[in-house]
């Protein structure tokens, strides 16, 4: 297909190192052979997503076993690795050695030499504070994890770009454009400006539910994605987990654009029929997709998703205040407390809390809404059922 744009799909069933880097590196030589995308003297930026410190049994992080893999095939072709993201909140050298170490890139990055990067310093390209190593001194490599976010519904290939924004500043572009229809605006902008040269999305492990950190749950998909456009890598997740374009804020966006076309979408897969996962369930706020966009400015007032702390779980660690855009949280009596008066509901707390400490909080509205899009599935799913026992029947009685 003349212009198509690539997203290969391999099944991959575990972390095992040695088959990830024989399965990517056959794919890249076959779909983005590296003379296409590098020369002599290019250094490469293996990107992950490194939210916070945790486990990678926790899906939180991509695995460090992709990064190991992707690394070496680099390094293999004879190019200098280096790895670098920018959590929210942290800075210095300190916290970023302890994440690093905590999510399991310390001990390969030593073993296959690998440096790795702190987001220390920061240039402003377009209005946006980029950390030092995005400034194009690196080829970056893009290695998402396949997650589900309660603010853009999922985190991808393009979400993940935006962790090569510096440190707290972040939170300040939270301020700026507080609702997910602005806020995809900067991740389109950020694609635009960092362009990273391939993207390989760890979903063999993904998250689904309340993602992307502690409240999510991890789930299976036995899947690596490939592409070197993030966005139609995006796209054709959508395709993979029966998501509707609509239901997906960043490709309503793209697509209202012109920024994306079905056409040229092709996707070579080894991973099984499309979908794959038709029961991936999404984060409670990606109701709001199916309501008409009128309603919903007529009833934002009610239709409203917020933070609440669950005060037996938290242990007065600090990280939701230093993350809030807006400083709405404070620690009262060794507990967290949000001031409502100043919260945009960015979740950027919950997204940030490695106690799983911070619940989503619905209005009465939105429990109505779920409550009714439960009850109407049951029907469906009953139905369904009927006609499949009554098409048994009638086939016993021929």
């Amino acid at each position: 297909m003349p212009n198509a744009k690539k997203v290969v799909i391999l099944k991959i069933d575990d972390y095992d190192v040695a088959v990830l880097k024989a399965k990517i590196k056959a794919a890249i030589d076959k779909y983005f052979p590296l003379a296409n995308y590098f020369q002599a003297g290019d250094k490469v930026l293996l990107k992950p997503n490194l939210l916070m410190p945790a486990k990678p049994d926790d899906a939180v992080t991509t695995h460090p076993a992709i990064a190991e893999a992707v690394g070496s095939i680099f390094k293999d072709a004879g190019f200098p690795v280096v790895i670098a993201d920018s959590p929210g909140g942290f800075i210095d050298s300190q916290d970023m050695a302890y994440i690093y170490n905590e999510c399991g890139y310390g001990e390969p990055a030593k073993r296959y030499g690998f440096e790795l990067l702190n987001p220390e310093r920061s240039v402003l390209r377009e209005g946006i504070p980029l950390c030092w190593w995005a400034d194009g001194s690196f080829k970056i490599i893009n290695l998402p994890k396949l997650k589900t976010h309660e603010l853009t519904i999922l985190t991808l290939a393009v979400k993940n770009l935006y962790g090569c924004i510096s440190g707290l500043h972040k939170s300040q572009l939270h301020i700026n454009y507080p609702q997910p229809k602005n806020f995809v605006e900067i991740l389109l902008k950020l694609n635009g400006m960092v362009k990273p040269s391939l993207n390989i999305i760890d979903g063999i492990l993904a998250m689904e539910g309340a993602g992307p950190s502690k409240k999510g749950t991890p789930r299976k998909l036995n899947v690596i994605i490939l592409s070197d456009n993030a966005l139609y890598a995006d796209f054709a997740v959508g395709r993979l987990l029966n998501i509707k374009d609509d239901a997906h804020p960043l490709i309503k966006a793209a697509k209202e654009r012109g920024m994306l076309d079905e056409k040229e979408l092709e996707i070579i897969s080894d991973a099984g029929n499309f979908p794959l996962a038709r029961d991936f369930v999404l984060p409670s706020p990606s109701i709001l997709n199916n309501i008409p966009g009128g309603a919903v400015n007529i009833l934002k007032a009610i239709l409203k998703f917020y933070p609440r702390i669950n005060f037996e779980k938290c242990v007065s660690c600090g990280a939701c205040g230093t993350v809030c855009p807006k400083k709405a949280i404070t620690t009262i009596k060794g507990k967290a407390v949000i001031d409502y008066k100043e919260c945009i509901s960015c979740l950027c707390c919950a997204e940030m809390c490695r106690f799983a400490a911070i619940d989503l909080k619905k209005s009465f509205l939105v429990r109505i809404i779920l409550l009714l899009q439960m009850f109407s599935k049951s029907i469906v799913t009953g139905l369904a059922g009927l006609w499949r026992r009554k098409d048994a029947r009638d086939k016993i009685q021929k």
